[in-house]
Order: structure tokens, then sequence, then C-alpha cells
């Protein structure tokens, strides 16, 4: 069997939430299947230490639109080819089956920030998107919110999606620390300063929590972050005398990573919307307790591992901040079943289910 991927967003550097997605999916299938013949698909030229002997790369155009029309001109030869939506070739031989991956929907949910945001939206979520539904053998959702979005906003058979859950980054403690040891304590969030991430949620709440019981501990913030959303944000923190406790630090690489979650009294991950929430399993792995939203598929992710609250609620945020810096037991109660729940997730798992979908789909016909 031959099976195509198409590797969009390609990100090996500073890599985004749907990168790393791609990346370690591919990674795992690589891994794990020997025998059938991969084609990774790429806007540039995709890294060798990820190809395997079976594994061959061909290189499609960086523009979306023209993706479209290079894969209209180049019909793929593949049984199976998966990809992220709404990517969809125009035309394929009958024989190909078609697996769409799924991670969120969150423009439909959340308005866009201005016109040129608007119209895309509009054509990938009213015009692409649904050609991509229709047409695909079968869709895989990242999380049971993200299959009941689906059906909410698109018309579908629901028998069409299956949900196989994401897995995590996994961290190696560095061979150089890194770490402050006369650093405070800090509360930790992981990913870019935009308003569906809820970051003027977590500062608003961080204010309420050292107003009210004034103690020396900071707010960090990994992700990059800029534009009119940041600098209201930051207006805020420096009204209220905040500002060498509120730190952010832009990018942060595995190492850093590693270390920010580590040692964090906590990390906060309360999302407006999320298709599944990786940082959620990130941090739960290396022991660091999760507050996170009670919507969207965070709490579906969570489960009983962590503290769930209103993300409109920033008083809500600011009492689960102070339960869990003020009681010992209520902190490594949440630490070990984070450490348990953690290990339902795998990349491994995930591609295993991925693979058994496609030999289902080309064994079926």
């Amino acid at each position: 069997m031959k099976i195509g991927f198409v590797a969009e967003p390609y990100e090996e550097k500073n890599a985004s939430g749907m990168g790393h997605v791609v990346l370690e999916l591919i990674d795992a299938f690589l891994k794990k299947d020997s025998q059938n013949e991969f084609v990774v698909y790429s806007s540039a030229t995709f890294a060798k230490k990820r190809m395997s002997s079976n594994a061959t790369n061909v290189l499609i155009p960086k523009n979306f639109f023209h993706k479209i029309y290079w894969f209209f001109r180049n019909h793929s030869e593949c049984d199976v080819l998966f990809f992220i939506v709404p990517l969809l070739p125009l035309i394929l031989p009958r024989e190909s089956k078609t697996i769409l991956i799924c991670q969120e929907l969150a423009s439909q949910k959340i308005k866009p920030d201005n016109l040129f945001e608007s119209i895309k939206a509009f054509l990938r979520d009213k015009v692409l998107m649904p050609i991509s539904l229709k047409r695909g053998s079968l869709i895989i959702a990242a999380s049971n919110a993200t299959k009941f979005d689906l059906l909410k906003f698109y018309n579908l058979n629901e028998s069409k999606i299956k949900v196989i859950y994401n897995g995590y980054q996994k961290f190696q403690e560095p061979i150089k620390s890194s770490c402050n040891p006369n650093q405070r304590p800090y509360f930790f969030f992981a990913g870019k300063v935009k308003y569906r991430k809820n970051v003027h949620g977590i500062v608003e709440a961080f204010i309420k929590f050292i107003s009210k019981h004034n103690v020396d501990c900071d707010l960090k913030i990994a992700g990059s972050y800029g534009g009119e959303y940041y600098e209201n944000i930051l207006e805020n923190i420096g009204k209220n005398g905040l500002i060498d406790k509120v730190k952010f630090l832009g990018y942060a690489d595995k190492d850093q990573m590693f270390h920010l979650y580590k040692n964090c009294v906590a990390c906060l991950f309360p999302s407006i919307n999320e298709g599944f929430g990786m940082p959620i399993v990130e941090a739960m792995s290396l022991g660091a307790p999760v507050v996170t939203s009670n919507i969207s598929s965070m709490s579906e992710v969570a489960g009983e591992a962590g503290i769930l609250v209103d993300p409109f609620n920033t008083d809500q945020l600011a009492n689960a901040m102070w339960n869990i810096f003020s009681d010992k037991n209520l902190r490594n109660n949440l630490i070990k079943k984070g450490k348990d729940r953690s290990k339902l997730f795998s990349w491994d798992k995930a591609a295993k289910e991925y693979l058994e979908n496609a030999y289902y789909l080309t064994d079926a016909n």
C-alpha cells in the first residue's frame, strides 16, 4: 500500500501546535510501519533525519491555493492520503481514499479579528471545508469536542468521524540545567499570546491573585507575542504595577520547556477553545498541576486530574491558583493524578489507530 501525508504546516523550527501534530504523526508512522510505502508532501524539503528507507519526499507549492492547483495538475497515486483540513486535492484517482485530520474548529465559534481574517475564515470554513468534509473517505477528530463541533457546523454522517486522541511532546531532562535556583515561585502558560488562548483572562486572574494574597510570585508566558492584543494586556499589567512579575518569554525550546513545566507552581491553560490541548498533557507528564477550562476538549483531556474552571470567570481561576499555591496536599494529589493521566496519550498509540483506519479503508474496497 502507498500512503501519502500532506505535511502542512511543516515547521521544524518554532513549530506551532499543528506543526507538532504533523511532525509527530509522520515520525510515528515511519517508525511503526516499515512495510508500506510512504510519500511525504511538503512545501520545503522534509528533514532527512525524519525520513526512512520506505519514504520519499515530494515538494509542493507553499501558497494554499497553489497547493490545491498543484494536486489538480499532479494527481496523487497514493492508495490513502492523509491531510489536515481543509486542503484537499481537487481530483484523485477513484480508488484513492482520503483521511481528513481535523484538530479543531476555532473560527466558527470565535469571531475573526479583522476583515482579512474574516474573508480567509469564510473561504476556509464556508467554501473549502464543506467540500473537503463531503469528499473525504474518513474524518479523524482530535477529541469528542471536535467531533461534536463537526456535527454541529456541518451536515455530516456521524459514522464518518473517528476520534483519535493526540499524543504529546515528551521532554528529556537537559544535560545542562538552565534553571535558576533563586527564582520566585511562578505560574506558567504555554501557547501563543492571542485571544483564543485567553491570555487576557490569565493575566487578569493573576492580578487578582496577587492583589488579594500579596504573595511573591511570578507569571511566565512562553509563546510568540505582539500586536494590539498583547499591547492591551501589557497596559493592564502596567496599570497594576506588575511589570516585574509577568514575564513574556517568547518561543521556548524543548530544554527550556522542560524546566518551565517541571518547576512551576501550576500550568494554567484556560483557553476559550481547543481541539485537544497538548500543554495539558505535557504539563501533567512532568509533574505540573494543571488548571484548565471546563469547556471544549480541555475538560475531556484533563479528566479528573486537573482543576476545571470557567474560562470567562477570572475569580474562579484566581481561586484555583490560590488553592494550589497554598495547599500542598492538593498540589501533590494533582501531580500524581496528572502523571497517571498523561500515560493514556502517546503518538505511537495515535499512529497505530490512524494506520488501522487506513488499512481498513483499503481492505474494505
